[in-house]
Formats: C-alpha cells, sequence, structure tokens
C-alpha cells in the first residue's frame, strides 16, 4: 500500500547513482555534501511539475555534479518518512565523464569514492543500499549501449482512415504520446532513431528528432509484415544495434516489441513474468557479450499523477 502524506500527495523524487570505472575494474561513485542538512548523499531532488522521473534524474545529477551522463539501468526506489510526508526516489544507474565542480548553495562538496568507501561515507541506509544495487550492475559487464523499444502512438483508427495503412498518422487527439516521447527519451542520450515503415512509427519519433536533431530512419526488418516473414532478421537487426554503441531508438508496433523482447529474454535466460506494450510505452534494454541483460519497462512516459 502507498503511504500518502497530508495533502494526499506522495512525494516524488529522483536521483542517479553515478559512476565510473578507476584502476584495476574499481567503480567510483560520486556523493555530494549538502551545507544544509551537513549530510553526504546521492544527487537527487523532487519532480518538477509535468516531469518524467527519468528527466529529473539527469537534470539533478547535471545540477548537483557537473556531469551530463545518460540514464542507463533504473536502480532501487527508496520509501521513506519526511515531516512534510513520506517521500518516494527513484534512482538510475548513469555512467558519466570526468566534468568540472562548482560549488553552489545547495551542493558544496563533491567525492569520487570507491563503492566500499562511499557505503561508509553516505548518511542515509538507503542510499547505501541504491550503491549495493549499482556495484551488482557493475559487476555484470553491461556495455554502454542499449537499444530503447517504442510502441507507436495511437493511430486514426482504421475505420476511419481511407488510405493505405502503410500512411495511416497518428491520431492528433493524442499526440501528446510523441510529445511525450520528446520530452522524456533525451534521458537516455540517443544518437540513432529507427522506425518501422509507417506513417504512425516515424511521426511517434518525429519530435524526439526534431529536438536532437537527429533523422528518423526507416527500418524495413521491423515492420509487422517483414518481420513476421523473417523474425531472425528483426532480432539480428537488434544485435547489431546493441553492439554498435551509443543508444538507439527503435519505434515499431506491439506485436513486433512483444516478440522480440520474449525472444531476446528466452535466449539469453533472463526471466521475464511478461511482455507488456502500451501504445506510447518504452522498453529499455540494456546487452552484455552480445545478449540481453536487463529490460526496464516504462508504460508511459508522461510525469506520474500526484
Amino acid at each position: 500500500m502507498t503511504r500518502r502524506g497530508g495533502d494526499g500527495r506522495m512525494i516524488r523524487a529522483a536521483g542517479g547513482v553515478l559512476w565510473r570505472s578507476a584502476s584495476g575494474g574499481t567503480v567510483e561513485v560520486a556523493l555530494v555534501h549538502r551545507p544544509k542538512y551537513d549530510d553526504w548523499s546521492l544527487p537527487k531532488g523532487k519532480l518538477r511539475r509535468g516531469e518524467h522521473p527519468l528527466v529529473t534524474a539527469c537534470r539533478e545529477v547535471a545540477e548537483e555534479t557537473g556531469v551530463h551522463a545518460p540514464a542507463g539501468q533504473r536502480l532501487d526506489i527508496e520509501h521513506y518518512d519526511t515531516s512534510a510526508g513520506p517521500k518516494a526516489v527513484e534512482y538510475w544507474a548513469m555512467r558519466g565523464p570526468d566534468a568540472p565542480f562548482t560549488a553552489t548553495a545547495e551542493v558544496d562538496r563533491l567525492v569520487w569514492l570507491p563503492s566500499a568507501d562511499a557505503r561508509r561515507r553516505l548518511d542515509y541506509q538507503g542510499d547505501a543500499y541504491t550503491v549495493d544495487a549499482l556495484e551488482v550492475l557493475a559487476g555484470s559487464d553491461i556495455s554502454g549501449s542499449a537499444v530503447v523499444l517504442v510502441r507507436n502512438g495511437r493511430a486514426v483508427p482504421t475505420r476511419q482512415w481511407a488510405g493505405g495503412e502503410g500512411d495511416r498518422p497518428l491520431d492528433f487527439t493524442v499526440q501528446a504520446q510523441a510529445e511525450a516521447v520528446r520530452r522524456t527519451l533525451p534521458a537516455f542520450g540517443p544518437s540513432r532513431l529507427l522506425s518501422a515503415c509507417g506513417a504512425r512509427f516515424a511521426e511517434t519519433l518525429r519530435p524526439l528528432g526534431a529536438e536532437l536533431r537527429l533523422t528518423v530512419e526507416d527500418e524495413p526488418a521491423l515492420g509487422e509484415d517483414e518481420y513476421a516473414a523473417n523474425p531472425g532478421r528483426g532480432l539480428t537487426r537488434i544485435r547489431e544495434l546493441a553492439g554498435a554503441g551509443g543508444t538507439t531508438v527503435v519505434c515499431a508496433s506491439g506485436v513486433v516489441i512483444r516478440h522480440l523482447l520474449a525472444t531476446l529474454a528466452e535466449d539469453a535466460g533472463l526471466a521475464l513474468s511478461e511482455c507488456p506494450a502500451r501504445k506510447g510505452s518504452a522498453w529499455a534494454l540494456f546487452f552484455a557479450d552480445g545478449e540481453l541483460a536487463a529490460a526496464d519497462y516504462y508504460p508511459a512516459l508522461t510525469s506520474p499523477r500526484p
């Protein structure tokens, strides 16, 4: 059961476990010191109105550490009580480059510490548990590349469309789904955008492409008919993208996404209880040694309701 504060709302926040590889394979974690509380913690902050936790996490890490790092695998959610009511903080792993640190009134010091030392320095046990989760992840040798599978937004109903199926566009009344993709998926730092052939797939990613100044490329191997005829070709394509480095966003139909995910998970021996793919949702896939190592589902890319 979710506990709520006196005004009926859970306090929502998000942050990142910023890490880097040091000599000898050691994992170092960035901690920040807050003079207001005289504590050492992980960088985090409250959600702004209309903001998805992914966006909050990346923004807070950048503001508090000076490091602009893309979001990686989702980690723990901390739950604890505050004087203003119960609070939930979502964390993501973020592997980022060094950057100059500038002290502010909110954060006056930053240190990079080996994970064992970081756990001892942190003032909150929940933060230490989150560092534990990061250490397990870093030890799995998950590469820095990812593939984000996006289910297309809701299209104009077939009965209301006189043109061909491939030309059926997004329903203008629900283009908020494409707008949510534009606002939220930059958090993963995409370097390439691909879509199955068809207007509704390309239109789902086009606002994101405009935001990132990236062209939305057609990917025939992931169209419904093409995939049904040769699923092996589509699976090979996803593995190629995962091995290319960086993050690629791919928009396809729910049928294709569910089969891709189920097959990749089965091949890797990864247990997934189900493979939902709601319209406008996304799966962030992370690979190790060419096999699926982790999969995070985002049923909506919009800001959570208070």
